[in-house]
């Protein structure tokens, strides 16, 4: 199985990729081939709203956004996700949503995606109400959805806000783990 992973945070090495990583741990142990990107780290412009994408299903801007793209529709799974940031996903991943506008199926003349691939969403906040990452969950079933790719399950953390707080809850990244080990099956 080829998996995408799509890592919303600033921080390579932060609570949401520590967690993420232990789901890639899992889904590598269990033979899958995965594919991270943090999406702060790669060159994505934002979207000028020029609506040229409407023409040809292509953006004329040329940063990575293609090659996620073209690595998400050659996958069978792909995973986005994100810290809570004021409620929702951080900036870096609105952007690179943003900038999905071509592959939008809203969009007439964009290029057909493939009808086999499945989303994993993952979210992780600072306070302790779940309520808050229903949000992010449904910012990502949203977004995945306009590229037709059904979200079949997701992951969520509360209570996670610094590096201590997921130290003091082992128990997190064992269930990340297995939640990883959970998809593979």
């Amino acid at each position: 199985m080829k998996v995408v992973c799509l890592c919303g945070s600033p921080k390579k090495d932060g609570n949401t990729s520590k967690i993420l990583n232990e789901v890639v741990r899992a889904l590598h142990e269990s033979g899958a081939e995965v594919t991270q990107y943090f999406i702060g780290e790669r060159n994505i412009n934002y979207c000028t709203g020029c609506k040229l994408c409407e023409k040809d299903g292509e953006c004329i801007q040329n940063d990575d956004v293609k090659t996620i793209i073209d690595d998400i529709y050659a996958s069978q799974l792909v995973i986005v996700a994100s810290p809570s940031y004021w409620g929702d996903i951080t900036g870096q991943m609105k952007v690179f949503i943003d900038r999905c506008t071509p592959y939008c199926n809203e969009n007439i003349n964009r290029k057909p995606s493939p009808d086999n691939i499945k989303g994993i969403a993952i979210a992780i906040r600072a306070g302790q109400n779940k309520k808050e990452n229903e949000t992010l969950i449904h910012t990502f079933e949203h977004f995945l959805g306009h590229l037709n790719i059904p979200l079949i399950s997701n992951f969520t953390a509360e209570g996670i806000n610094t590096a201590d707080d997921l130290k003091n809850k082992p128990e997190v990244l064992i269930k990340a783990y297995e939640f990883g080990k959970s998809i593979c099956i």
